[in-house]
């Protein structure tokens, strides 16, 4: 049974009953398969080949690098942590990348499913997902999605929230965000670079 979305008392009549219809999906959600590649060329620069030096497969770059900050990454996007003990230059296998990838993406769905109170198109939840994937689904979902949360992205300007969202001094981030605030509003799964 799925999470009622919004529950009230219409009145004092036991038999009184309100329906309420959406064009926008309500809980459980679950990220497309779009939306898993949106997150994978955002995170490894394309599906297969090369980008900005490393090799990719799958969208997973299985040799250890820094990121553009500085940080200890590989797979698609995951962060080195002591307990993985995988180096800089360490190559590891496409399962274990695939499986950073799932821990993430559930973490991730997990978070918005307990914290979202509002209905969302597949494409704004996507874009959300890539969002959060790249924050955190600690404090990285808490603001977004209490701003969705008032209901300010159906009539709103979601767009300039969400294309400044967490950039901070990473200016690297500048241009994912924009594309992640593209696909929330109008549902355009475009990652290139």
């Amino acid at each position: 049974m799925t999470g009622a979305l919004h529950e009230c008392v219409t009145n004092n009549d036991p038999n009184s009953s309100v329906d309420v219809y959406t064009t926008r999906y309500c809980k459980p959600w679950k990220i497309s398969d779009d939306g898993v590649s949106f997150i994978a060329v955002w995170e490894s620069g394309t599906l297969n080949g090369r980008y900005a030096g490393h090799d990719v497969v799958e969208g997973f770059i299985l040799t250890a690098y820094l990121d553009n900050v500085g940080i200890p990454t590989v797979g698609c996007g995951h962060r080195i942590l002591p307990s993985d003990d995988i180096k800089i230059g360490d190559t590891i296998t496409l399962e274990r990348a695939r499986k950073f990838k799932n821990i993430a993406i559930d973490e991730v769905e997990r978070k918005i499913n307990q914290s979202l109170m509002v209905p969302l198109f597949q494409f704004e939840y996507d874009a959300l997902c890539s969002i959060i994937y790249n924050c955190g689904a600690g404090d990285g979902a808490r603001d977004i999605c209490k701003k969705l949360n008032t209901g300010d992205h159906i009539h709103g300007d979601i767009l300039d929230y969400i294309s400044t969202y967490r950039v901070r001094h990473n200016k690297g981030v500048m241009h994912r965000r924009f594309a992640e605030a593209r696909l929330f509003v109008s549902g355009v799964y475009d990652a290139s670079h």
